[in-house]
């Protein structure tokens, strides 16, 4: 199921690493998290009296071997899903930034969104579509093995589980595929992407709710430790598909509101200070001149350098007197300056690009004329998605 991410500024240079890497599909990641291990070790034992129970002359080892082998087998079935919709994404010039496989499936994380109605629809319906591929191939290759060997039993599960995959994909919710597909359909129709994603979202919660209901009253009633199980992931599952649709619906708000962000609504006032000047004196200028940030400047009056507001909070009082704030300033980089006349994706471009805590905002002569800082950016994304939250209530 692709996933969308969360148009917030962060400090991180990269991705974070989520799991053992298993390689590249052109260039994009693939991982597989240890979170996977759980749903492996679950397959394996519950599976393990279906294959004695099914497989000629296997005993308790080799049945639980077996299992395990269909769990990693499962798992390349997933993985291939999740390429599917890698390879459309790649087709339409989409950038994927990972794919990996976990303890409730798999995920593809998109950069950015898709441009139309029709690329949506693509992206999504292309896992499912290799899905029920794989649902069909081992499915037609069990009926050559012999019947009762462990190769056409292994066929038959995955047929089979592919096909509880492709289904279970399709139901139309976000963040599953079939979600998307709805998405695309509502997006078509009302030409509104918010539109869309709303009402994906609302049926994704409706299926979280479902998912719950049906493990309740379902759960089997004579086997205790499968009892539970079955309702850990199944709350587990509804959780996910809970949590993701509303994280959508938050993202679609703050991108459907990203024109409103403006670098100069949000520039700070700054003062100059030359380089050798003390932390304790810079911030007593600035407070009497109001001032919000403080430029290091060179003897000509140029700017040379942004000082930390966190890195002169983290600063002990009794030291401050006697620390210079060119030992607590960046030095400026051509990605710390920022034009005051940057709007919405541009700004969250920018500091993407070149992440940092502040930024020198010039106007259109060059001339400096305050300080970005991330944290303000940040607060706008989140007071959006809080209003965003306020209304789904």
């Amino acid at each position: 199921m692709p996933q969308p991410t969360r148009p917030e500024p962060s400090s991180r240079s990269g991705p974070r690493s989520a799991g053992l890497p298993l390689g590249r599909f052109f260039g994009v990641p693939v991982f597989l998290s240890p979170s996977w291990l759980i749903i492996a070790a679950i397959i394996t034992f519950s599976y393990s009296d279906l294959v004695r129970n099914n497989v000629d002359g296997i005993g308790q080892g080799g049945a639980y071997l077996l299992s395990f082998g269909f769990a990693v087998l499962f798992a390349v079935s997933l993985l291939a899903h999740e390429l599917g919709h890698v390879a459309m994404c790649l087709l339409l010039d989409l950038k994927v930034r990972r794919v990996v496989i976990f303890l409730l499936g798999g995920v593809s994380e998109i950069e950015g969104e898709a441009r139309r109605p029709r690329e949506e629809y693509l992206v999504a319906i292309a896992g499912p579509l290799v899905t029920v591929l794989v649902a069909a191939l081992t499915g037609a290759f069990s009926l050559l093995a012999r019947p009762g060997s462990a190769v056409r039993l292994m066929l038959e599960i995955l047929a089979w589980s592919n096909v509880l995959v492709a289904g279970f994909n399709l139901l139309p919710g976000l963040p599953l595929d079939g979600g998307k597909v709805l998405r695309a359909a509502v997006w078509q129709v009302s030409r509104s992407r918010l539109t869309g994603t709303r009402a994906a979202a609302w049926s994704g919660r409706g299926l979280a709710l479902l998912v719950m209901a049906l493990a309740v009253f379902t759960v089997p009633g004579r086997d205790v430790g499968l009892a539970v199980a079955s309702l850990a992931l199944a709350g587990l599952l509804a959780t996910f598909i809970w949590v993701s649709a509303s994280q959508s619906l938050t993202v679609a708000t703050i991108n459907s509101r990203l024109p409103e962000l403006r670098i100069a609504d949000l520039v700070r006032p700054t003062l100059d200070v030359p380089a050798d000047l003390p932390v304790s004196e810079a911030l007593r200028r600035a407070w009497e001149s109001r001032s919000q940030g403080l430029v290091v400047v060179d003897s000509t009056g140029q700017p040379t350098a942004i000082v930390s507001e966190a890195q002169v909070m983290a600063l002990p009082e009794q030291r401050r007197p006697w620390t210079t704030v060119a030992e607590v300033a960046r030095p400026l980089e051509p990605g710390l300056r920022l034009a005051d006349s940057a709007t919405g994706e541009a700004v969250l471009d920018a500091v993407r690009a070149t992440p940092a805590s502040e930024y020198l905002v010039v106007g259109g002569d060059g001339r400096p004329v305050g300080v970005l800082a991330t944290t303000d950016v940040a607060t706008v994304l989140r007071r959006w998605g809080a209003a965003a939250a306020g209304v789904r209530r």
